[in-house]
């Protein structure tokens, strides 16, 4: 019988949103830190982006982020049936409480392994990329990534689910049991901000239950070929932190059986048959007559359609556990960049909003991305996910009301995450002492840009799960959208005319904010807006009602139904795309140079060549500087006039001076005292003088 359950138990949880989440995010965070050089997990230095060391170093920090997820499959075992009502059914059966706990909790905690497992398959799919540079990648060895999963995850998440597992039979209440892994992750830090001297390091490594702090005492001292080369063995402290903390999960599993019991339905379906006790009063009450008023159709009706649609959906979305544990995780791994933003070799600066937008924009970014491609499939697939589509398909709703409300509902809850990670730095800047929070500057750097990304993706998620058979699909796609978009940005195709939703990075100034950077990032999110307006009217043409309809025969149909002002909306919306973009279009590639990554790394190739020579060449040195500067704000600009004092401290004379200057410098009179011009090399900003007479050292 207890195989029996595990099997159920792992069949329901390979069902479970949660799983799938869980599984796309990990796999998305352990690629993306391979191949982007913008996502880092861990400290690599010289170390290979595959090595033992950086595998079991990527695994171990991707397990405290695990933990919301490890709540959600493990701690739900012993509340799903109480909360459901199915609890009395299964107590009046002969399944023995040894059964029905253990093979739950295995089920469940096999589920939850086969979420760690898609964290090694990133670390592996990222390094076989073609555009990753060679000397980064060492060779594949399959021992190392089953030695981090087996030997090193999965007893992690014995222990960590034993506890939670407890919190759970304890608490009854699964939001008691995330706010217990919240406060362990909150002291776990804490512990690890006051025992960070070295001579904390041995119980530092004994009182970690996640074994990271374990594994940086044990690989502290290690070289880069040691870490290159070899995993820790299990044995001395390491040993002796699995030991101990094996013991504190087997005992506190040991405590949450004994505590639960197969003869009551505990307080969830005790406070379950207080509220069924209060519904059959009411039902024996008579109801009072009443009189619904019929519908008035207009403007106004339709609007009140529109927001309570979306109000509907919007609580679907907010109820789901997979929105706390994407929010959790995404909350953990900000606050930790948030934490260390105003660091700066050795240095700490105040942390001001600037750092705080900057660090958002870094740490959050995946989250709202992630939210919007998983409910846009559960929003989108919910009706016929329940057997009810055509119930709801014959209802006289318009044919808009079964797509804007999804995408206005996406759109409120991605910016409602927002707000709580705004809400996040300001609690970080409270807590460092700084009260200067500027929530307008919140607002308008980080919310709202925030929010336009939101709209455009909800668009595009949407728009993918109305095109394809199942909305598992849907997510297959979005996601090799998502590895598509880093492989284009790494062979070159950057520009953000094609890449979707893409706008140039705005510069922060505590002087004057965004300055004239934000107009460029604007027109790209018009654009962006325009071409998402067109997708979402073809969504509305293509979008299913009532049986299922290929998308072959939709297409044929396509025409007919954009008949009107969907044609209309869609003609705007094209224009104002072809316009806005020619416009841009103009501005980034006719009056600026356009420079995509590989092109400038051809450059700095070319650099190299014709200019290492003058490497060992003797220079002399500044000594004084007197510049008169002119600083145009507005336009981005600055105006220098000056002089630089040289003098010759080689010991040596001297009888060239090389000067270099950045490219975008426009050079207008450049003169050496008793120097002239012999070589210049234009395409690199070079120039030689030729000194007549040479200098004499200390001249």
């Amino acid at each position: 019988m207890l195989r029996a359950i595990a099997a159920f138990e792992l069949r329901y949880q390979l069902r479970s949103p949660v799983f799938w989440v869980g599984c796309l995010i990990f796999f998305l965070l352990t690629f993306g830190s391979i191949t982007v050089d913008q996502v880092q997990i861990g400290s690599r230095g010289n170390v290979h982006v595959n090595a033992p060391f950086a595998i079991l170093q990527v695994m171990a920090i991707m397990m405290l982020f695990a933990t919301f997820v490890i709540v959600a499959l493990v701690a739900n075992v012993v509340l799903r049936d109480d909360e459901t009502g199915f609890a009395p059914i299964i107590r009046s059966t002969r399944v023995s409480k040894r059964d029905y706990l253990v093979g739950r909790y295995v089920g469940a905690t096999t589920a939850a392994l086969l979420v760690l497992a898609v964290m090694p398959l990133g670390i592996l799919a990222g390094s076989v990329m073609p555009w990753l540079d060679p000397e980064k990648v060492g060779p594949f060895r399959p021992w190392d990534y089953a030695y981090a999963l087996f030997f090193f995850a999965a007893p992690t998440l014995l222990i960590v689910s034993a506890i939670y597992f407890a919190l759970a039979t304890a608490t009854r209440s699964l939001m008691w049991t995330y706010v217990g892994a919240l406060a362990l992750l909150v002291g776990y830090f804490v512990l690890r901000g006051l025992l960070r001297e070295p001579q904390h390091d041995h119980l530092v490594a004994l009182a970690d239950p996640f074994g990271l702090g374990t594994l940086s005492v044990v690989t502290k001292y290690w070289t880069a070929a040691e870490r290159n080369g070899q995993m820790p063995v299990i044995a001395g402290v390491m040993l002796a932190n699995r030991a101990l903390w094996f013991g504190v999960g087997i005992a506190l599993f040991a405590i949450a059986y004994g505590r639960f019991s197969m003869t009551q339905a505990g307080t969830a379906g005790t406070r379950r048959r207080r509220k069924e006790g209060r519904r059959d009063e009411a039902a024996a009450a008579p109801a009072p007559r009443m009189s619904a008023p019929l519908p008035v159709p207009g403007p106004a009706a339709r609007w009140q359609q529109l927001w309570r649609l979306a109000r509907f959906d919007m609580a679907f979305v907010f109820r789901s556990p997979a929105f706390f544990v994407l929010l959790g995780i995404g909350m953990l791994n900000a606050f930790g960049s948030l934490w260390n933003a105003g660091q700066f070799y050795g240095g700490e600066v105040f942390p001001v909003t600037r750092l705080m937008v900057v660090n958002l924009a870094g740490a959050f970014t995946i989250i709202p991305i992630i939210i919007a491609i998983f409910y846009a499939g559960e929003l989108v697939w919910r009706d016929r996910d329940r057997r009810v589509h055509e119930i709801v398909d014959a209802t006289p709703a318009p044919d808009w009301a079964f797509i804007v409300p999804k995408v206005l509902a996406i759109t409120l809850v991605l910016t409602a995450t927002l707000l709580v990670a705004m809400l996040g730095g300001v609690v970080v800047q409270a807590v460092k002492g700084y009260t200067n929070f500027e929530l307008a500057h919140y607002l308008q750097w980080y919310v709202l840009p925030g929010a336009a990304l939101a709209v455009l993706f909800a668009v595009l998620s949407v728009f993918v799960q109305v095109l394809v058979p199942h909305k598992f699909i849907g997510w297959a796609v979005m996601l090799l959208y998502l590895v598509a978009s880093i492989a284009f940005e790494n062979i070159g195709l950057e520009h953000n005319l094609y890449q979707y939703a893409g706008a140039p990075e705005v510069p922060l100034s505590d002087m004057n904010g965004m300055g004239r950077f934000a107009t460029g990032r604007y027109a790209f999110l018009a654009y962006w807006g325009f071409v998402a307006l067109m997708l979402l009217v073809i969504a509305y043409g293509l979008w299913v009602r009532g049986a299922n309809a290929p998308l072959r025969s939709r297409l044929r149909r396509l025409p007919q139904r954009l008949r009107g002002t969907p044609a209309v909306v869609l003609g705007i919306a094209a224009a104002g795309a072809i316009g806005l973009g020619g416009w841009i279009y103009y501005n980034t590639n006719v009056l600026n140079e356009y420079v995509t990554a590989p092109e400038r790394e051809r450059r700095l190739a070319e650099l190299e060549k014709a200019l290492i020579g003058y490497e060992p060449v003797p220079q002399p040195t500044i000594v004084d500087v007197k510049l008169d500067v002119e600083l145009f704000p507005r336009d981005a600009r600055a105006v220098t006039r000056g002089e630089y004092r040289l003098e010759n401290r080689t010991g040596k004379p001297l009888d060239a001076v090389h000067v270099r200057w950045p490219q975008r410098l426009k050079l207008d009179a450049l003169s050496v005292p008793g120097g002239a011009l012999t070589k210049e090399y234009a395409q690199h900003a070079y120039r030689i003088y030729r000194l007549e007479p040479a200098m004499a050292p200390g001249e």
